[in-house]
């Protein structure tokens, strides 16, 4: 459970224990030692980590001190449905906690504006309680940085979580519910946090893509469950972009012009992108599976995102000088949108870059074109890293293609190093994920270069991914070793 600690003097301070006179730009005692000054002024919550059980321990000690009579109708059905009402009542408090951090860095409605709306949902079911369980035991070693030592009781409320979606999805009459499709996402989200799939055949991912393509086959008029929909269809493209076993169904064609991202532009004039549409971003699967069957639409989709992405880098660059100038929490929401909607962008247009090379298309420009984008995409990693790890945690998406797609030696490095510098924010499994998605895109690529076309649905498995062969425990195998981070360029 998280709290408030009252102390809001600098870090060097607060390791020392002296009183911080919280002076700006640096405080006096670091000033006089030359020492850098940094958190001065800032909130700092500290979490307890404290079990269900816990939670109706005290508060049945609370009970008996305030009534003795309790003692002796402990085992009655009125103190059954108390403790279940106490076991509901601390999840919610937890999550509700969790919903109150507003700091961008930790702020979980990232994930989605409805995160609000959830605590109102607990109790209906099983599958959203559990997962919301595992979240709350995850969260803590997400903001202290222990993803690789995830405490045993947090490991079992997941494990826990995945039984009870199971046992949600095996029933028809909850399989599409939106309590069902926010338990995947929050398991999803939890996976990406920890690297944890528990051994799954089936990601989440893959049963998001399931659920929301039977969930299109039904008709709901809960405006919440359409919100849930929109939410979870960016996601799931993302990952069938690199997961070909991920198929989207029918329901995508009917989407209509929505666009991922800030509502408009704040340049003036600049030109709606059509390029983050969620109709466009979801035919890119499709698009670079059969990448010479609709080869035309590549470049197409290419030549459309050279255009935009000069607008959209001019109205990031206004929201940068607005969140600095005046750093609101409106200000950086904003900023934050547009980061992640150019760093969406850059990352796709760096993907159709790459694909149109392997063909023999450069028109003499590409090639530079992909240094500048990898570039930006190393910039945009180093200013987003303030808002690390939640608000920043889209930045892998751009810098896996910015290292496949250019070939410049250095550049790679850099983009290496800024992987590197966001490994701490995940899982070793996680950031391992990175490097395997990383060659499996220069060895698509690669392939279509030497005229055999992307490498077939029936190469995907546990030992297999396209080109890149894994031993048991997901590393690359190379040669005679084997391997979880990329190569050095020495």
């Amino acid at each position: 459970m998280p709290g408030v600690p009252s102390y809001r003097g600098c870090d060097a301070c607060r390791k020392q224990k002296k009183k911080c006179d919280m002076a700006t730009p640096a405080c006096s005692r670091c000033s006089r030692l030359k020492i850098a000054c940094v958190g001065c002024g800032q909130l700092r919550y500290k979490f307890k980590d404290q079990t269900d059980l816990q939670v109706v321990r005290s508060s049945k000690k609370a009970r008996s001190r305030a009534s003795p009579q309790f003692e002796t109708e402990s085992d009655s059905p009125g103190s059954i449905v108390s403790i279940a009402s106490s076991r509901d009542s601390a999840r919610s408090g937890a999550f509700i906690s969790l919903l109150d951090i507003t700091d961008p860095s930790y702020d979980l409605r990232c994930y989605g504006p409805w995160f609000k709306d959830l605590p109102r949902r607990l109790g209906t079911n099983e599958a959203l309680d559990a997962a919301v369980e595992a979240m709350v035991g995850f969260y803590p070693h997400l903001r202290r940085h222990e993803q690789s030592s995830l405490s045993r009781g947090s490991l079992v409320k997941y494990v826990n979580a995945l039984q009870a979606l199971r046992t949600c999805l095996n029933d028809p009459q909850k399989a599409s519910k939106a309590e069902t499709l926010c338990a995947v996402y929050i398991l999803l989200i939890c996976q990406g946090w920890t690297g944890k799939d528990n051994d799954q055949k089936v990601s989440h991912g893959e049963g998001l893509a399931f659920l929301l393509t039977a969930a299109e086959s039904g008709q709901s008029s809960d405006q919440f469950h359409e919100t849930i929909r929109d939410t979870l269809y960016v996601p799931v493209i993302l990952e069938a972009i690199f997961n070909p076993r991920i198929r989207l169904g029918s329901w995508f064609l009917r989407f209509k012009d929505r666009a991922f991202g800030p509502p408009a532009p704040i340049t003036h004039g600049a030109q709606k992108m059509m390029s983050l549409e969620l109709k466009s971003l979801a035919r890119i699967p499709d698009l670079i599976r059969e990448p010479a069957k609709y080869i035309d639409d590549i470049s197409n989709s290419y030549q459309r995102m050279r255009i935009e992405i000069p607008l959209l880098k001019a109205s990031l660059h206004l929201a940068d000088a607005l969140a600095s100038k005046s750093p609101t929490s409106g200000s950086i929401k904003t900023r934050i949108q547009y980061q992640v909607s150019f760093g969406l962008l850059v990352g796709c247009a760096l993907i159709f870059n790459g694909y149109l090379r392997a063909f023999g298309a450069d028109d003499g420009n590409m090639v530079e074109e992909a240094d500048n984008m990898a570039n930006d995409a190393i910039k945009l990693a180093h200013d987003a890293s303030q808002y690390r790890p939640l608000g920043a945690s889209f930045v892998p998406l751009c810098l896996i293609p910015a290292w496949t797609a250019t070939d410049d030696i250095g550049i790679q490095q850099r983009v290496v190093e800024a992987l590197m510098f966001y490994q701490d924010d995940f899982s070793p499994a996680t950031s391992r994920g990175w490097y395997i998605m990383s060659y499996w895109l220069r060895g698509e690529m690669d392939r279509i270069r030497s005229g055999l076309g992307p490498s077939p649905v029936e190469d995907y498995s546990e030992r297999q991914w396209g080109t890149i062969m894994l031993d048991e425990v997901g590393n690359m195998v190379c040669g005679d070793d084997v391997s979880d981070w990329f190569y050095s360029s020495d």
